[in-house]
Formats: structure tokens, sequence, C-alpha cells
């Protein structure tokens, strides 16, 4: 089988997120891509939703059984860095071809991460660029058609109650005020 790991804050996940795993699944004829929410991040500060209901939100979001949410980084009490994870779905399943699917945001600096050789030696990185960036070798380009949408936008929106329902699959949106989330 083919498995594309997406990791990410998912806080909120969002239409953007969703047309990223969308294509990497159409591009690279993956037959499941694993959502992985993070847990205790390097260089990031913690998130805004519980994990609870970024897990929630992410589960509320598929309507593809392709796709799949994962608590393994959320459960972990030790800093998650994407080469353990990657290193970790290889052993649950070891017969996988593994795709790590980033950011050019992020695979422009993917040398400054914790053993980042181990990523590209467990797994295919799949990176979708913002316009007009490169990416270079050994990653593979990941086309999706381009959704400017980001979750702090998203949260800073719901903030100052500007409608964001057209940024967010209806029944992640509907959780978000039900849970009185962002405010």
């Amino acid at each position: 089988m083919r498995t594309g790991l997406y990791g990410g804050s998912f806080d909120p996940v969002h239409i953007g997120h969703l047309a990223v795993a969308k294509s990497a699944k159409e591009q690279f004829c993956l037959d499941r891509v694993i959502f992985i929410p993070t847990g205790n991040m390097p260089h990031k500060k913690g998130c805004n939703a519980s994990n609870e209901d970024r897990v929630k939100m992410l589960t509320l979001s598929f309507d593809d059984d392709a796709f799949i949410v994962s608590d393994y980084e959320i459960n972990r009490t030790q800093i998650s860095y994407s080469a353990d994870t990657i290193e970790y779905f290889k052993s649950v399943f070891p017969q996988d071809e593994i795709f790590f699917i980033i950011g050019g945001d992020s695979y422009a600096y993917i040398d400054k991460w914790y053993q980042p050789e181990r990523i590209f030696e467990n797994s295919t990185v799949l990176v979708y660029p913002r316009e007009g960036e490169e990416i270079l070798p050994p990653a593979k380009r990941l086309d999706v058609s381009p959704v400017r949408v980001s979750s702090s936008e998203i949260r800073e929106k719901i903030k100052l109650q500007k409608n964001v329902s057209n940024l967010l699959k209806k029944e992640v949106y509907d959780y978000i005020i039900e849970n009185n989330l962002y405010q």
C-alpha cells in the first residue's frame, strides 16, 4: 500500500488542508492519507483548540474513507520530530511505501530539522509549493490548486465574528460555533 503522512496543527482543519490531501491521494495514487495533529512541537507554541477538539474537527471534515486521523503525536509526551513519526508509521506499516506531505515553506528549511536525512531515507517527500516556488529534489512537487487560507486567519476572523463558513467543511464550522472555539 501507499500511505501518505500529513502532519500539522489543524487548528482548525480547513479546505486548503483537504485540497492538499486530496491532491496527494490522486497524484501519487495513495491508498490512505493519515492526518497527524501535532503534539509537543519543537518549533511552535501550543494550539488554541484542545487535542480532542482538533481530532474531532478532523474526523468531521473527512468524506473519503482513505482519510484517517491518528493521535500518535498527541499522545506522546516527548517532543514530536517528523523523523521519529515517519519511522513509527514505517514500523506499523512495514510493507507500505511512505509519503511525507509538507508545504513549501517548511521544505525551504527542512535541512534545519531534526535529522532530516532520516525523513528522506524513510519516505518520499511530497511538497505543495506556494505560487512560483521551485521545489528541488529529492522532494517531489505536489500540484494543488491554490487555496488562499490559513488556520490563523480563520481563528482571527472567528474572534472578530466574521463569517468563515466558506473556508471550512460545514460540519467543522458547526462544531466550532457549537463549542465556542476561537472566541
